[in-house]
């Protein structure tokens, strides 16, 4: 190697080092699922709560009341992602993914709403999952009809923040 060459080389070894430390952007928030109900987080992290739901079968959720408070969490929107293989086929499940931000320190509550075929978060009464059979009998003294069972009401996921 030539005296030039030598120091081409050295001068790219004592460079190396600098560039390893180097940042390819922001961290990947975290990620919760269903169960992580209770988070915790530092001032200025971004996180995320995964949920599956399937649109073909009425199954939701939706980010609702109280919702993040904002000098705590704030709500950075949500997206959908397609789950892996399920590219091509009607009806697949899919997960939804609500993004937030720590935004101060202290303590917060995100409530998702997960809304089912049997329990709809519209107000729509659910369609039966069975039909009555038909019987022929003597008709019975009238007696008083029996109250019509509630429906269902959609789950309420509460996750707990808390930002140090």
């Amino acid at each position: 190697m030539s005296r030039p060459d030598r120091r081409l080389t050295a001068a790219a070894a004592l460079l190396l080092p600098l560039t390893a430390g180097c940042d390819d952007g922001p961290a990947a928030p975290a990620r919760y699922g269903p169960a992580d109900t209770r988070i915790t987080a530092h001032v200025g992290d971004r996180f995320e709560i995964a949920v599956q739901a399937n649109a073909s079968t009425r199954e939701q959720w939706h980010l609702v009341a109280p919702g993040p408070s904002a000098p705590v969490v704030r709500g950075g929107g949500s997206r959908t992602e397609t789950d892996p293989g399920t590219e091509e086929m009607d009806g697949a499940p899919h997960t939804v993914v609500f993004t937030f931000e720590a935004a101060g320190p202290g303590s917060a509550r995100i409530v998702l709403l997960h809304c089912t075929f049997a329990a709809p978060c519209d107000g729509r009464t659910p369609v039966p999952t069975a039909t009555p059979s038909a019987t022929v009998a003597p008709t019975p003294p009238a007696s008083p009809a029996p109250a019509a069972s509630p429906t269902p009401r959609p789950e309420r996921r509460v996750y707990t923040v808390t930002v140090g």
